[in-house]
């Protein structure tokens, strides 16, 4: 059975996320390497990430996940897009927050089990010395669609 419907039966259950994206004062992005131990794109670099539970708002979401995987106050600033990665059934939001370079300085990383290590970069460093098959597919999308990708610095 295929047609209209199909696709609306696959994305009525894709899990909501935030892709958070932190930005410093200097405009450096935080990119986190994934655990080794991680079911999906184990060892992959990407943007931290969590699921947006059924009461809050997706910003809410990247604020939160911030503060449990980084221990990090962080402050929304804006949506910059999303996209579906439909192979993953999730909806990915890229969520742009800020954090100053002294609150920086006090991120832990909660649970070595998610996140293996961190470092911050420009987005165009990162693409230029990651390749695709070390990355996270939402970041692949991202070196694809460079009028979202413009939206996470300004």
């Amino acid at each position: 059975m295929s047609g209209k419907g199909d696709n609306f039966a696959i994305l009525r259950h894709m899990k909501t996320h935030a892709a958070f994206v932190l930005k410093d004062e200097d405009g450096n992005l935080l990119f986190v390497k994934r655990s080794e131990s991680k079911s999906t794109l184990p060892g992959a670099w990407s943007f931290p990430s969590g699921t947006k539970e059924e009461e809050e708002t997706i910003e809410e979401t990247a604020v939160r996940e911030a503060k449990e995987e980084l221990d990090l106050t962080v402050t929304f600033e804006h949506i910059a897009g999303k996209t579906d990665l439909e192979s993953f059934g999730v909806e990915l939001h890229f969520v742009v927050c800020s954090v100053s370079n002294e609150e920086k300085e006090t991120l832990t990383i909660m649970d070595y089990e998610e996140i293996a290590d961190v470092q911050w970069m420009k987005l165009e460093e990162f693409f230029r010395t990651y390749q695709d098959d070390t990355i996270g597919h939402g970041l692949v999308w991202l070196r694809t669609h460079p009028e979202i990708a413009s939206k996470l610095t300004s």
